[in-house]
């Protein structure tokens, strides 16, 4: 027995020309004639989310005391540094912050070493000879 299938009714459309294209390019214009550019990210940008300020502690084993320092989590550990001479001069240029039991880098910024309202800092000096 033979199965008859029916074609699809297809409705005709009338024949248009093609769309025209127009070429986009596929960079930026002010960056059309460059070969380098970069992009320098600004976390004091208007209508950018301001750091927090928040309080840590700076605590100094030997006198056996801890000092409250007001920072900004974008400051760096040689920012938390000075203003703890500041408070406490006679501890010199020797100075070394440790955080979670870990030396920290003059250079770290508070926000990336995971700092939060009440860290505790303890100081030590690095003690120079052989």
């Amino acid at each position: 027995m033979a199965t008859k299938v029916c074609a699809p009714q297809c409705e005709v459309l009338p024949k248009t020309s093609s769309p025209q294209v127009v070429p986009q390019s596929k960079f930026h214009s002010l960056f059309s004639h460059t070969t380098h550019s970069f992009l320098k990210v600004r976390d004091d940008a208007p209508g950018s989310p301001q750091p927090d300020n928040f309080d840590v502690l700076v605590f100094n084993p030997s006198k056996n005391i801890n000092i409250p320092i007001n920072l900004k989590s974008t400051d760096t550990a040689d920012t938390l540094i000075k203003k703890y001479q500041q408070t406490r001069p006679e501890l010199g240029k020797d100075l070394r912050l440790a955080f979670n039991g870990k030396p920290v880098e003059a250079h770290a910024i508070l926000r990336d070493l995971g700092v939060k309202p009440g860290a505790m800092f303890i100081t030590f000096q690095r003690c120079h000879g052989g």
